[in-house]
């Protein structure tokens, strides 16, 4: 299983300029082209917290020095991108504590 040594955030603002909040999970790569898997993360009611969302694919775009994120608009692509990340995960063998952060967010949503 892979370690994680920090947890990655990142910011993009959209067409209006509204600011979307994303946490980075990892990058596949799925005929040829490269995919962020990362889940969406904003502030809890009190700003105190960090609350997940939904997963969100974005697909990676780079010319060597530039890294750009776009938006996956054919659904046949995220289709095939969201089957290969959900088998990649049902062969992650988790360990005894991997979900202690999550029965503590399940808890606090009952």
């Amino acid at each position: 299983m892979k370690e994680v040594d920090k947890i990655d955030f990142f910011t993009l603002n959209d067409e209006e300029g509204n600011e979307h909040h994303f946490m980075y999970i990892d990058t596949i790569e799925v005929d040829g082209k490269n995919y962020w898997i990362c889940d969406e993360a904003f502030p809890d009611e009190n700003g105190e917290e960090i609350v997940i969302g939904d997963s969100v694919v974005f697909r990676i775009q780079s010319d060597g020095e530039d890294t750009v994120l776009e938006s996956i608009e054919d659904e046949e692509e995220y289709e095939k991108v969201c089957n290969i990340w959900e088998k990649q995960i049902e062969e992650i063998d988790f360990e005894e504590g991997d979900f202690d952060l999550l029965e503590v967010e399940e808890k606090e949503e009952e």
